[in-house]
């Protein structure tokens, strides 16, 4: 038979409102009281009605969140890390891939909060505009990713024009002089390939050094196979690169795929850099050297903005900036992986 708040009640000698204050977590509960009162509790292996608190709250404990695709590997990871960090909170999510299309983003999005399936949701946008979410503006939501950064919304993300100008500072102290990029965007939802490009561009300048026109490569994805026809084209031009940094670890994969088929040796002919510090990077072969941000850190900084907003606090509009390293591996510093100062953190 279930244990229920009167039997807990009778064992810990107080009232059923003073274990229903222990069990909601209502702070005017005496410390003695609450220890008693939880000591009884785990004696009779009482649980909590969550369907029914759920009820009387109005709430459903469901966080939705909307990712462009799961088959990319950082957005997989991305996705477990924020579960994780969600049970942690007592929430479940809800996980809909939106393919970066607006339609798929908006849809969910509108279902999800106006039919009360979720209580927030965190976002991760490629196409949406901010007249897409005018009509969600008192709603909970978190925004992850530069597109989103464009919003008025609570916002995760990290320092990409640092961040790649970090990367190419320490490809430049290794005394690579021709460093070309894989990845750059340009245009509306391509803010994130813009402003690395921007950082690369920043340090190239500030250390003197030249940057051709066909070393800066817009791929026509961010897969492995685009890697792999970037790294093709780079070799192919009139002056070949002496690094590469590629925006996403998949392009570096890539990347590291066509090398090792045209017999060039990396790190010693070519070195290349990465971004995201996926788990398959420290298994790559040469292991791959990653700008690395770390996705629990934003996982978790993500949900401390959107509980407020469920709680009915505020809406928050605050920008959270992680702090990013660099993941030194065999793919830059060959067979020694020196303690370099970028990769601690971010300045």
């Amino acid at each position: 038979m279930a244990v229920t708040l009167r039997d807990v009640a009778a064992h810990a000698g107080v009232s059923v409102r003073t274990v229903s204050n222990v069990v909601n977590d209502f702070p005017q509960v005496a410390a003695a009281t609450r220890a008693t009162v939880q000591a009884s509790i785990d004696a009779l292996g009482y649980r909590p009605n969550k369907v029914a608190r759920r009820l009387r709250s109005g709430r459903t404990g469901v966080v939705g969140l909307l990712i462009p695709r799961l088959a990319e590997h950082y957005f997989a990871e991305l996705a477990d890390a924020i579960v994780t960090e969600a049970r942690q909170d007592d929430l479940s999510v809800v996980i809909d891939q939106t393919d970066g299309r607006r339609d798929s983003e908006v849809s969910p999005l509108r279902q999800g909060l106006e039919d009360g399936l979720w209580d927030g949701a965190i976002v991760s946008p490629l196409s949406m505009t901010r007249d897409d979410l005018a009509r969600h503006a008192d709603a909970p939501l978190v925004a992850l990713g530069e597109h989103g950064a464009t919003f008025d919304l609570a916002w995760i993300g990290t320092d990409n024009v640092q961040a790649a100008q970090d990367a190419t500072d320490y490809l430049i102290s290794l005394g690579h002089k021709q460093i070309a990029v894989v990845g750059h965007q340009h245009g509306f939802g391509g803010e994130t390939g813009s402003l690395r490009t921007k950082g690369y561009r920043a340090a190239m300048r500030s250390a003197g050094l030249s940057v051709r026109r066909d070393w800066v490569v817009a791929p026509g994805g961010y897969g492995r196979v685009d890697g792999a026809k970037a790294a093709h084209q780079l070799l192919a031009a009139k002056v070949r690169p002496d690094a590469i940094f590629c925006f996403n670890d998949e392009l570096a994969f890539g990347v590291l795929h066509a090398l090792h088929a045209e017999g060039v040796s990396v790190p010693d002919d070519i070195a290349v850099i990465g971004w995201d510090d996926l788990s398959d990077a420290q298994f790559s072969v040469p292991g791959l050297t990653s700008v690395s941000v770390d996705r629990h850190a934003v996982a978790r900084a993500a949900l401390d903005q959107l509980l407020p907003q469920i709680a009915g606090q505020d809406s928050s509009h605050d920008h959270v900036v992680i702090p990013h390293r660099i993941a030194i591996r065999a793919s830059t510093a060959g067979d020694g992986v020196p303690d370099h100062p970028l990769s601690k953190g971010s300045r």
